[in-house]
């Protein structure tokens, strides 16, 4: 039998206050919704995001796991995160990583790589595949960054689950259910015949003197990814208080986006595909609708339309600006102040290049609509150091803003308040599997170049507030994306506390060549043994503009 918590929640529960700070059975009092079963008689298996439970809970790959794994009887799941104190103990009983017999890492952002032998570490476990005894658990990746390059962490895992949960787990568990009580090489042997796992141990990669690879072997080893084709898509399994979305109960609107934008590895490797939604089975007020592609639900107006006459309050993420209606804004316009929208280029030349063909004027038509609606706080996200970008881009973002800004007093004038803008900026970090995943990314002295521009001119502009991601952590996760396994060192020297300069300066492996470079299209690429995605290569011009 499983039980299900469904207490009353903790008020003020907005903070960031982190699982160790409360304690783990307050914790537990906090969230509604978690499973807790027996062990006599199961097979014990833990879900760990390679972050604080902040993040994680915030996570909706998180919580489909969860859910997947405790709907078979005889298994019992549990969650483990990695908090301030290093503690890595199961949050149902408080038991530690190598208690279990399967631990499932799903892994969403490269810089939670860094993360995976903290956590390995501090649970006694080997942190190295290779060097695991008989009795350590089989540790197994997963995620949306796990699945489009995990050579950078091959040496930490025995297996990869290439594919969805939903296409992937219930063969998985099958197939250990079968499997369990045999040797451990035995097991991890029978778990590789699926061709959607990958075993790092059956792949061996050989290199040129220039550092590129030079072949795989065995040369037709390859693994596929395994898609979802059903339409019901994922949904919060635990309310959670200590989270981004607090008391909210998400939902997964879309999974993949229609657009396909050149430097998004969430469009380029998923297949649109949009859940119907309704009806939706519960008490919570507030809803979140989450996904890439949201903005492209054929439903959503009738969606939201029919949840607020249910009484529901509907938040969505960031909003493609020309394909969201304005319905939907006059629907949701009593409780939201601020929107969010993905703009990413200062030019009409650059957004053509990157998926979002939207001219100045189409922007400042729409946004001006929608302040004639209500004068909205509005978040506006921009990229920096995409291909072919010039300073004429990095301006025409100051540019935009400060009509758009223009556009707040005009419209906020006739309503007698003025909203604020805040502008963010990210550097662009090339993926694999994304038409992009062959360009170098600009140095940090020109990224931070860019940043410091935008920072003193919009800090000339009344109410607007500029936020940008780290140049140096953006360097980073540049690295680890398109990285290969030579970096597994790189990952333990970060994981022990070593900073960048440092590592730079002592190590034998050179980060710019995994950052800096641009990729000759014969050249092989760390993850061109994946099979499943379909990747288009955009040229650079020859005058080294505008990519064509």
């Amino acid at each position: 039998m499983k039980k299900v918590l469904n207490k009353s929640r903790i008020q003020n529960a907005k903070s960031k206050t982190t699982a160790q700070q409360m304690g783990r059975k307050e914790l537990l009092v906090s969230e509604s919704g978690t499973i807790l079963k027996k062990w006599g008689n199961k097979i014990p298996v833990c879900v760990v995001f390679p972050n604080t439970y902040y993040i994680g809970m915030s996570n909706l790959a998180a919580h489909i796991l969860y859910k997947t794994l405790n709907n078979y009887d005889d298994v019992v799941c549990e969650r483990c995160f990695l908090e301030d104190n290093g503690e890595c103990i199961s949050i149902e009983s408080g038991r530690p990583l190598k208690s279990f017999e399967c631990v499932f890492f799903t892994i969403s952002f490269e810089m939670d790589f860094i993360n995976i032998p903290k956590i390995l570490r501090f649970s006694s476990i080997s942190m190295l595949s290779g060097e695991r005894k008989q009795d350590n658990p089989i540790i197994v990746a997963g995620g949306i960054c796990a699945t489009s390059n995990p050579e950078p962490i091959s040496g930490f895992f025995d297996l990869f689950l290439m594919g969805d949960i939903e296409s992937t787990i219930p063969d998985f568990i099958e197939k250990y259910r079968e499997m369990r009580g045999k040797d451990r090489d035995e097991i991890l042997d029978g778990l590789s015949r699926f061709y959607w796992i990958y075993n790092p141990a059956k792949l061996k990669v050989s290199y040129k003197e220039d550092g590129t690879i030079e072949a795989f072997n065995p040369e037709d080893f390859t693994v596929k990814i395994n898609r979802y084709a059903g339409k019901s898509l994922g949904k919060s399994a635990i309310i959670a208080e200590r989270t981004e979305f607090s008391s909210m109960f998400l939902v997964e609107g879309t999974r993949g986006c229609p657009s396909k934008c050149p430097f998004c590895l969430l469009g380029n490797t998923y297949k649109f595909t949009c859940d119907k939604i309704l009806p939706l089975k519960t008490d919570i007020k507030d809803i979140g609708i989450i996904g890439g592609g949201v903005s492209f639900h054929p439903h959503i107006t009738e969606i939201v339309r029919q949840l607020k006459q249910e009484g529901k309050h509907v938040h969505f993420p960031s909003l493609r600006l020309d394909e969201i209606p304005l319905s939907i804004i006059e629907l949701m316009q009593d409780e939201i102040k601020t929107l969010t929208f993905g703009i990413e280029a200062g030019t009409e030349e650059m957004r053509k290049v990157i998926g979002k063909p939207l001219t100045n004027d189409e922007v400042y038509k729409k946004l001006s609509a929608i302040l004639g609606i209500k004068p909205f706080n509005l978040k506006l996200y921009f990229m920096i150091g995409l291909p072919g970008e010039t300073m004429e881009d990095i301006e025409g973002i100051v540019e935009l803003v400060k009509h758009t800004k223009h556009l707040m007093v005009k419209e906020g004038a006739k309503k007698g308040f003025v909203g604020s803008i805040t502008v963010h900026a990210s550097p662009f970090v090339p993926k694999p599997f994304t038409p992009f995943q062959r360009f170098p990314m600009n140095d940090m002295d020109e990224l931070k170049s860019k940043v410091n521009l935008l920072k003193r001119a919009f800090g000339k502009v009344d109410n607007t507030y500029f936020t940008h991601d780290s140049v140096k952590y953006s360097f980073i996760q540049g690295v680890l994306a398109r990285g290969d396994r030579r970096l597994s060192d790189i990952i333990l020297k970060f994981a022990d506390g070593e900073s960048l300069n440092k590592i730079m300066k002592d190590s034998a492996v050179n980060l710019n060549f995994y950052v800096l470079r641009e990729r000759d299209k014969n050249e092989i690429l760390p993850w061109d043994f994946i099979k499943g995605n379909a990747v288009k290569n955009i040229a650079m011009s020859a005058s080294g503009g505008h990519p064509l």
